[in-house]
């Protein structure tokens, strides 16, 4: 990313918003993948410091940065832990519409990507792609998919 993440509310309040996070680590707890993984990029706190390093431009936007970001659930239930108040919700959020444009994902991800985005909003496209799955489950080919 070479500039900041840039929100609706315009680049200076997402800078700002950065800025607000005293990296005092009270989300910790509150994050399912940091508690999974114990990983300190795969928290929120972690998340901010990349967004702030790449926004400034001195972190590439490379597809190890690129994966913190994407295994974030995304839940939020770090931002009620937040002493700082910081919106993490809306620095997410313009950080993926910013990874979206710049990040060219490799060929698989971005078909699995293309068919998740299609089939999810459908609830009768789920339906049709989970009993597909469970047939090829029940086949035994569940490994292939």
């Amino acid at each position: 990313m070479t500039d900041t993440p840039q929100a609706a509310d315009g680049p200076a309040d997402v800078r700002s918003a950065v800025k607000d996070c005293v990296h005092c680590g009270f989300c910790l707890p509150a994050c399912p993948t940091y508690q999974l993984w114990g990983e300190e990029m795969d928290s929120r706190r972690g998340r901010i410091l990349l967004m702030d390093l790449a926004g400034r431009g001195e972190l590439p936007l490379s597809a190890e940065v690129v994966a913190h970001f994407d295994a974030c659930l995304g839940c939020l239930a770090c931002e009620p832990a937040c002493p700082s108040g910081v919106q993490y919700g809306r620095l997410l959020e313009s950080t993926r519409q910013q990874v979206e444009r710049r990040f060219t994902q490799p060929a698989p991800q971005r078909m699995l990507r293309r068919a998740l985005f299609a089939v999810l909003p459908h609830p009768a496209l789920m339906r049709a792609a989970t009993l597909g799955l469970r047939g090829l489950e029940r086949l035994h080919l569940g490994a292939v998919v």
